[in-house]
């Protein structure tokens, strides 16, 4: 009889929930500005984003096309981004609204706040970058 493999050191059982326990954390910050983590990020992204198309976006931020299509409808609804025709005729970029701007200046506290918490719960500045350096390395898989 063959040995079972022991599931306890399962790297997608564990980032999964890793990621769900982080989300969490990240979601109950955000809330206290009227998104979740992931639009946020989203609204991070579009800020940053130099005329990039939709799929360009979705790339970069690891993102299926149609999931950062939903989260833009919705900050488009709140006025926090504004879509534009691109430059070549092809698709949408999207730039982040003076209200998008004023949310983000207010959320960005809370952000830190949460990197913050991470931080202090991998115990020190060390950890927490080796874990970042990880993750970064497991997003190329």
């Amino acid at each position: 009889m063959e040995e079972e493999d022991d599931f306890s050191l399962c790297v997608l059982d564990n980032a999964r929930k890793a990621a769900r326990a982080v989300s969490r954390h990240y979601d109950r910050l955000a809330r206290q500005v009227g998104m979740t983590a992931g639009q946020f990020s989203v609204l991070v992204a579009v800020r940053r984003a130099r005329q990039e198309t939709t799929g360009e976006l979705a790339d970069r931020l690891s993102m299926e096309r149609t999931t950062l299509v939903r989260n833009i409808a919705l900050l488009e609804r709140k006025g926090l981004v504004i879509s534009a025709q691109a430059e070549n005729g092809r698709g949408k970029h999207y730039l982040i609204s003076a209200e998008g701007a004023r949310l983000l200046a207010t959320a960005l506290p809370l952000w830190r706040k949460a990197q913050q918490d991470v931080l202090t719960h991998l115990g020190n500045d060390e950890e927490f970058k080796r874990a970042i350096k990880a993750l970064k390395q497991l997003s190329k898989l």
